[in-house]
């Protein structure tokens, strides 16, 4: 996570030194964003003392929010995010998702000029998850008391229209996600999606 921090750094640094442009903007001064992609766990979702849980695998992802310009190239995220994982049929009950819904609140930096333009994210995920899993009396359901973590990453903007963009990316996030009867799940995971960004 050191390289992440310095890059971001780096980042900041950059778009403080370069004047303000109307081109650091997403697609205006204020933007929406729909994302759309999947997500890839980096561990198993899986705790060997207990083993209530385990076998998790890639699942669709999607998200929307809103950014705002804070100083230059500097801006704000507030959004929210649904990133599902998939589950082996041995642990939960017809191979179902695990569904962990949040909200994301971030510092975004775009660089650049022109149609291609590079940005950086990181900031606040909180995490609330949900799903089955096959226990001694049959298909049990589990939903976390919900818990906290984090969200890093960084991709491209693409203009495609006067105030239109796409905006491939990949994110890494952390999380720990209490339970009421079990041990804290701790996720690693990482974000590969697309957004459709309208300015206005």
């Amino acid at each position: 996570m050191r390289i992440q921090s310095l890059f971001f750094t780096i980042a900041v640094w950059i778009c403080l030194a370069v004047p303000s442009s109307p081109a650091f903007g997403q697609a205006g001064p204020f933007a929406f964003q729909i994302r759309s992609g999947f997500t890839r766990p980096l561990a198993g979702f899986r705790d060997p003392l207990h083993g209530w849980e385990g076998g998790s695998k890639a699942g669709p992802t999607l998200g929307m929010g809103f950014t705002f310009p804070f100083y230059r190239g500097i801006g704000g995220y507030m959004g929210f995010s649904q990133h599902r994982f998939g589950c082996d049929e041995a642990v939960c009950p017809e191979g179902k998702y695990w569904t962990d819904t949040g909200f994301d609140l971030a510092i975004r930096v775009v660089m650049g000029k022109g149609a291609l333009r590079s940005w950086v994210q990181g900031g606040l995920h909180t995490h609330r998850m949900e799903g089955k899993i096959t226990g001694t009396d049959g298909a049990e359901r589990l939903k976390s008391e919900g818990g906290g973590g984090y969200e890093v990453g960084g991709g491209f903007l693409l203009s495609i229209g006067e105030r239109t963009s796409l905006a491939p990316g990949v994110r890494y996030g952390l999380g720990n996600v209490p339970f009421d009867n079990l041990p804290t799940l701790g996720v690693r995971f990482l974000v590969f999606d697309i957004g459709l960004v309208l300015g206005f």
